[in-house]
């Protein structure tokens, strides 16, 4: 468990990642609600055997919290982000924008959970959001006139989705398994994505070899992968800290576009991802004296 503590942050950026890249794969056959509910649906029959016969079962309040915080973090979160690129929202803007959701947990976790943030640590999470910026610059040719506002303002709303879900699962429902805890948050995904895809879109899938590969891969990696990392994280540090790691998200985000798809890799995306690792690091740092940490 130690072992798996200290890289999950590192699998956890890798995992989030990859959903990217499989998602861009998955738009032509599928409205995002519909997609995201069949993925939500398939996780929640995977790990449903991890909550029925668990040791000890969530109390109510635990239950409920976490199937509230996967409504905000799996499906209203998930559906603005998806449904802005649906939408047009060049990708650059849409990892950007989602990118300030750290500092919005930071806040809302000092407020709502009392976690104690050292002016380092907020000096990482300035710097995550600069590095962000680096990593994505070269993707940000375009004017203000030539964005969609619609979907714009689907995407500023994402990121405080998150953030609120996560501050929920972490001051209500902290010591849930993570398996137990994803299998609930993506039944809670599975509510909100399952209301959107009845009132907004055709449910019409067109399955083919991609689809299916790309709706398989984001299940067992993102949904249950990603996430029972990101729960784990967030059972063991502090919400602020577990919230840090997605500024890493656009620099593994273009490293793997530049190995899987040959997309481009620029040198100031390369000093994005010295400063966005250092950001993180400061982050999570701990005083050598007395062991404290920058959030605490």
């Amino acid at each position: 468990m130690t072992i798996l503590l200290a890289i999950a942050p590192l699998l956890f950026v890798l995992f989030w990642s990859s959903g990217f890249i499989a998602a861009k794969i998955a738009v032509p056959f599928a409205e995002p609600c519909t997609f995201l509910f069949l993925r939500f649906c398939l996780v929640v029959i995977a790990l449903l055997p991890f909550v029925v016969f668990a040791k000890s079962r969530p109390t109510a309040r635990e239950f409920s919290a976490t199937l509230v915080a996967g409504g905000l973090m799996q499906g209203l979160y998930l559906s603005c982000v998806v449904w802005s690129i649906y939408l047009g929202l060049p990708a650059g803007v849409v990892a950007l924008t989602v990118s300030l959701h750290p500092i919005t947990t930071a806040l809302l976790s000092s407020v709502a959970l009392g976690e104690r943030i050292r002016p380092l640590g907020w000096l990482g999470f300035v710097l995550g959001i600069v590095g962000a910026l680096l990593v994505l610059w070269p993707k940000l040719d375009v004017g203000l006139d030539d964005l969609p506002l619609a979907a714009l303002g689907l995407c500023v709303a994402a990121f405080p989705f998150m953030s609120s879900g996560t501050v929920i699962q972490k001051g209500l429902a902290p010591g849930m398994p993570p398996l137990s805890a994803t299998c609930i948050q993506n039944a809670g995904g599975c509510i909100v994505t399952g209301v959107g895809a009845l009132l907004l879109e055709t449910r019409i899938v067109a399955w083919s070899p991609l689809m299916v590969a790309s709706l398989l891969w984001q299940t067992a990696i993102v949904s249950i992968g990603a996430v029972a990392l990101l729960m784990l994280m967030l059972r063991s540090r502090g919400a602020s800290r577990a919230a840090s790691v997605f500024f890493l998200v656009p620099a593994a985000s273009a490293a793997l576009a530049y190995l899987v798809l040959g997309e481009q890799l620029e040198p100031i995306q390369v000093a994005g991802m010295v400063v966005v690792t250092l950001a993180v690091a400061l982050i999570n740092l701990k005083l050598g004296g007395d062991r404290a940490a920058l959030v605490r």
